[in-house]
C-alpha cells in the first residue's frame, strides 16, 4: 500500500520514547491488540510484537502505515542538540582531513566492537 523508504529511525539515548514505547501506546490509546494492529496495517502480529520489544528498528514507512492504521498522522520533527563539545574541540575536529576522521570514527567502532565482545563474553560466563 505504501512505499517503503529506505531511510530507518536511529533512536537515540534520551528521546522522549523509542519505537517500540511508541507502538506500544499507539495501540494502547485505540483499544487495540498486536494482532488488530497489525491487520489494519498490512502487517503481522509478530512484527508488532518484534518492534515493541525493541528487536527490530520499523522504518518511517511502518511507522506511517501503523498511525495511518489508527487514524493519527506521524509527524517527524527535528530539534537542535546540546553538544557536549567545546568550540574548539568541534573546530579542531572539522579541521581533520577526510582520512583523518575516517581512522579516527575506525578507532571507535573497534572500541565499540572490543567493548560488545567483553560484554558478550562476561554474560555467557555468569
Amino acid at each position: 500500500m505504501f512505499p517503503e523508504p529506505q531511510e530507518y529511525i536511529r533512536y537515540a539515548v534520551g528521546m522522549d520514547c523509542g519505537a517500540g514505547l511508541w507502538v506500544e501506546r499507539l495501540r494502547a490509546r485505540h483499544g487495540l491488540s498486536q494482532g488488530e494492529l497489525a491487520y489494519r496495517a498490512s502487517s503481522s502480529q509478530q512484527q508488532i510484537s518484534r518492534i515493541e520489544r525493541g528487536v527490530v528498528s520499523p522504518s518511517i514507512g511502518l511507522l506511517e502505515r501503523l498511525a495511518v492504521a489508527c487514524g493519527e498522522e506521524l509527524v517527524l520533527d527535528t530539534r537542535p542538540r546540546k553538544v557536549p563539545f567545546e568550540d574548539a574541540q568541534l573546530a579542531e575536529q572539522a579541521a581533520l582531513s577526510m582520512a583523518e576522521r575516517l581512522q579516527l570514527a575506525s578507532s571507535w567502532n573497534r572500541l565499540a566492537g572490543e567493548m560488545t565482545g567483553v560484554a558478550a563474553r562476561a554474560l555467557l560466563h555468569d
